[in-house]
């Protein structure tokens, strides 16, 4: 069984927050990583570099619309 990006950064947390002009900041272990993304640029940021796809990826948007920001621990 291979492993996954999300399985290689045990210990990582991602924080995606809303900010209020609809773009998301992005925290890798509590320290801004990523700033001012929009929605498109967000979808490759999670799963490209973290590997969150398709539902997975869906699932968090979902959350970050109701409650504009998701924690994501490996």
């Amino acid at each position: 069984m291979g492993r996954t990006r999300k399985d290689s950064r045990q210990g990582t947390v991602v924080e995606v927050v809303r900010s209020p002009d609809s773009a998301f900041d992005l925290f890798l272990n509590r320290r801004l990583d990523r700033e001012h993304i929009h929605e498109d640029g967000l979808a490759q940021e999670l799963c490209v570099r973290f590997g969150y796809c398709g539902e997975e990826y869906d699932q968090i948007l979902l959350q970050l619309n109701k409650d504009g920001r998701v924690k994501l621990s490996f």
